[in-house]
């Protein structure tokens, strides 16, 4: 790091300085003014070379037969999709917008009836505006203030866009709910600010905050939080937020997963052998590097304390069952959580010891993962609570060799299927999708079908 900057110190304890120090600096410092147009020079490259690897993906699966990507490695689009996220995580944060130049209004007012317009087709109020933070992927004209709405906040370490694929996916979930259920569902869609504009967490929180409270406000009383990567993060640093308010609040109903990013700040003994952030690192779309960073913590926490529990989470050390036991979400057995995460993604472990403390779930350093093509055991692969005090229900599922934010980013050809069954009149129901190739899509629907 000091090669970089002279300006910088890559210590953690002066991350919020490196934060200052980088942006004050470029008028300063020469060496900074360089290091930056070096790092626009190499974001636009790593979005030049897509085509590129593209083709490279593409040349290696038919001469080779596949790649390494276990779960994927004998579908093209899905060794291709690998390639593209792997390559899109390593844009430097500032420069994220040349990888998708668009609002997310602009992706779901038009991007998504442009691309699935079926899909979409009568979905009341898709694209309307609720507050200046959020609008609608579905608003349900018919509903009352006690039927359910989702409040959907996006994946993407905090400095990606939304991209189609989650929002297909999602929207595949939707229709897969029971028809009664799917009457009265409403999903609203946190449009938060991007890191690389100049907005370090917690402007997310804030806004999340504030839509949440809007909602109250409004009256809505039945409100769960979903979140991917990022999002699940936020979903869960928001639940310690309330608590740290320290009067009496009203928690999210549900909280729905998909493998959150929960371990900000990952120390040098997890970043070893036998630990998921090393051992899933050729197969996972996550790499350790990009989260040992110094410079990026402090890009995306600024000036708060990422090692705190409302910020950091499972940085928060020493980590105890009393830092979530007097939180509903985590302990109340009428509040339910829906976790899911892949086998081969790097933040395995991470969700695992989060999932020990938060939930008691039994799995963190009792079993061994990474090998169930050879030796699959379902009951460490799949874990249902529910009715027992002092725990809140929870449904749990390790994916089979699945791989970060897989249901979200893998699963959108489900949308296919439910479209053809549309077009063609057909009642679109869980029970009728593939539940190895649709994974995550089917348990949530299943989920959503069994608490909403």
């Amino acid at each position: 790091m000091s090669a970089m900057s002279p300006c910088i110190k890559s210590t953690a304890c002066a991350c919020s300085q490196i934060y200052k120090c980088r942006f004050s600096c470029r008028l300063s410092c020469r060496p900074c003014c360089l290091m930056f147009q070096n790092k626009f020079l190499h974001s636009l490259f790593i979005v030049l070379s897509i085509p590129w690897d593209i083709l490279v993906v593409t040349l290696r699966y038919y001469i080779f037969g596949g790649l390494n990507y276990r779960k994927y490695e004998s579908s093209l689009l899905n060794c291709i999709k690998m390639r593209v996220l792997k390559a899109s995580l390593a844009i430097d944060m500032e420069y994220s917008y040349l990888l998708a130049p668009y609002s997310n209004g602009f992706l779901i007012r038009w991007m998504l009836p442009m691309f699935c317009s079926t899909l979409v087709k009568d979905l009341p109020g898709l694209g309307y505006q609720y507050d200046e933070n959020s609008l609608w992927l579905v608003k349900q004209s018919q509903s009352t203030k006690t039927d359910p709405v989702i409040i959907y906040a996006h994946g993407g370490g905090y400095f990606i866009q939304t991209i189609i694929t989650q929002l297909k996916s999602i929207l595949a979930v939707f229709h897969l709910l029971e028809p009664e259920i799917k009457s009265k569902t409403s999903i609203l869609f946190l449009d938060y600010k991007l890191v690389g504009g100049g907005h370090p967490f917690p402007t997310q929180l804030e806004q999340l905050h504030a839509t949440y409270c809007r909602l109250l406000d409004d009256g809505y009383s039945n409100i769960s939080l979903m979140g991917d990567s990022a999002g699940g993060h936020l979903s869960v640093s928001y639940t310690q937020y309330l608590k740290s308010l320290n009067r009496p609040v009203e928690y999210p109903k549900n909280l729905i997963l998909i493998s959150p990013w929960l371990n900000v700040a990952p120390q040098p003994n997890e970043l070893v052998k036998g630990r998921s952030w090393i051992d899933n690192k050729d197969y996972d779309l996550i790499h350790y590097s990009r989260y040992a960073h110094i410079e990026n913590l402090a890009t995306i926490f600024g000036d708060v304390d990422p090692f705190s529990l409302v910020h950091g989470i499972m940085a928060k050390v020493p980590k105890q069952r009393s830092d979530w036991d007097d939180i509903p979400n985590y302990s109340n057995k009428d509040y339910h959580t829906f976790l899911i995460f892949g086998e081969h993604e790097s933040f395995r472990d991470d969700i695992l010891e989060w999932a020990k403390y938060a939930f008691d779930l039994p799995w963190y350093e009792a079993v061994t993962y990474g090998n169930s093509h050879k030796l699959f055991s379902r009951q460490h692969y799949e874990f249902k609570r529910r009715n027992k005090d002092g725990n809140a229900s929870l449904t749990a599922y390790v994916e089979p060799l699945g791989v970060h934010d897989s249901m979200l980013f893998f699963e959108d050809g489900v949308a296919d299927q439910i479209a053809d069954n549309i077009r063609s009149g057909r009642p679109n129901s869980a029970d009728d999708v593939d539940p190895v190739r649709y994974f995550g899509v089917v348990r949530l629907a299943n989920f959503l079908n069994e608490t909403l």
